[in-house]
């Protein structure tokens, strides 16, 4: 796990943790097993927002970019690389 993805994985456990779901880990399929709601989500990408300072645009909000940790650290990875 690199520094990306563990804040990541820490801050959508906690999303999920206010539900009572399940453990998070790197690939644990967030939108198939119903984890992130329209609010979660609109929750984790002002989080990712603030937290990598990046800044995401609704063209790329797609479900694909939320289908595990692994994918959205892969993407914010990819977004902080990219000039401002």
């Amino acid at each position: 796990m690199n520094d990306i993805e563990q804040p990541i994985i820490e801050y959508i456990s906690a999303l999920v943790a206010e539900t009572g779901e399940s453990a998070v880990d790197r690939e644990t399929p967030l939108l198939e097993a119903g984890l992130l709601d329209s609010i979660k989500l609109v929750r984790l990408v002002q989080f990712l927002e603030k937290k990598f300072e990046i800044s995401i645009p609704e063209t790329e909000i797609r479900p694909e970019l939320f289908e595990s940790p692994a994918q959205i650290a892969t993407y914010v990875s990819q977004r902080a690389a990219q000039p401002a």
